[in-house]
């Protein structure tokens, strides 16, 4: 039987007709569920946030305030996010389309700022640089990736720059997971 793409109105008729009680509401909210894999999101809703004393070495962003979205995930195994530890956990294994924006000035000039995802606490690459020339300008950059990841395996993004050490403004921000595979 091949397969019929349909509306919610639709489906939801369709179990109320479904006499012989072949299909549970809660077959079906499984299978959406696994259809549409797990995901989470933590974003800056707020006002800019700062983090200070950013040097050589990569640190974790914090500054987002909010958990944008998460798993629908009845036993909420699809994914998780903590707005405080900037931190995003697979609740199950498998395919993860990762992306991470971010908008921000410098109390510094003529700085290379580097962006990088971390899995489990471990840099990988690529890292993403952007040079700013004049602190206070507002900079953007973004970045999507495609990762295979683990039950309880975390994401997170960590910034660095490359002279001294220079506090960034950020005034918008996000990190997002959502398992596709």
């Amino acid at each position: 039987m091949s397969q019929t793409e349909r509306t919610t109105t639709e489906i939801n008729t369709a179990l109320q007709n479904n006499v012989a009680g072949d299909i549970s509401p809660e077959d079906m909210r499984d299978a959406i569920g696994s259809a549409m894999g797990g995901y989470a999101s933590v974003s800056l809703a707020g006002a800019p946030a700062a983090l200070a004393a950013v040097a050589q070495t990569p640190l974790v962003i914090t500054q987002y305030d909010t958990v944008q979205a998460q798993s629908v995930d009845e036993n909420t195994d699809g994914a998780q996010a903590n707005a405080g530890t900037g931190i995003l956990t697979a609740g199950v294994a498998g395919v993860y389309a990762i992306s991470f924006f971010a908008s921000y000035s410098l109390n510094q000039n003529n700085r290379l700022t580097s962006f990088r995802a971390f899995l489990n606490g471990v840099g990988g690459s690529p890292e993403f640089e952007r040079f700013v020339s004049n602190g206070a300008d507002v900079g953007e950059i973004a970045a999507t990736g495609i990762v295979v990841l683990a039950a309880g395996d975390t994401v997170e993004v960590r910034v660095s720059q490359d002279s001294g050490s220079a506090d960034f403004t950020f005034s918008a921000l996000g990190l997002n997971m959502h398992r596709v595979g």
